[in-house]
This record gives structure tokens, C-alpha cells and sequence, in this order.
């Protein structure tokens, strides 16, 4: 039973939100956009900036499991790509 759990949890799609702070302009959402879609799972990636509050709204859609970690990691790798920025993921 627990394989089939684990195939019907893949096979959903899951959704998850939060905001990432550092985003200063286009190049941070394209930035952020391509690292989050390095994710193994990740299906989808929606990163809507607020440039006033120097952040973005991060929409991530994905099947299986996808770890706060992961996210974490991947924006920190990002973040070093720049001298001048770096991505927190803010969980709410």
C-alpha cells in the first residue's frame, strides 16, 4: 500500500508559497527563476516581484516531495552568482 501512496503523491500536483527577499531588479527574478527550476520535482515556477519592498512572491508547483532545504540550498547558490544580492526564502 505504501507504494501506491508514494506513485499518487507523485502523480499530484502540490503548490507552494513564499516570499524571497534581495530581489532588486529582472536579472533577481531570472536568477531565482532558473535555480528553483533546477529542483528535481519542480514542475512550475512563478516568481512575482515587488521591487518597492526589494522582494518577490515565489508561486512553486511540483510532484513528489519538494524540501524547504532544497530551496534554500539552491537560492544560497544563486545568491552567490552575485556579489550584491542574497536570496532568503521568508517561510510564513
Amino acid at each position: 500500500m505504501a507504494e501506491i501512496d508514494k506513485i499518487l503523491k507523485n502523480l499530484s500536483m502540490g503548490e507552494l508559497k513564499f516570499w524571497v527577499d534581495g530581489v532588486y531588479c529582472n536579472n533577481c527574478v531570472n536568477r531565482i527563476h532558473r535555480a528553483l527550476k533546477t529542483i528535481s520535482g519542480v514542475e512550475d515556477v512563478e516568481v512575482k516581484p515587488n521591487f518597492k519592498e526589494l522582494r518577490a512572491l515565489v508561486i512553486l508547483k511540483y510532484r513528489g516531495e519538494v524540501s524547504k532545504k532544497d530551496i534554500e540550498e539552491v537560492l544560497s547558490e544563486a545568491s552567490d552568482e552575485t556579489p550584491y544580492h542574497e536570496y532568503k526564502p521568508i517561510w510564513e
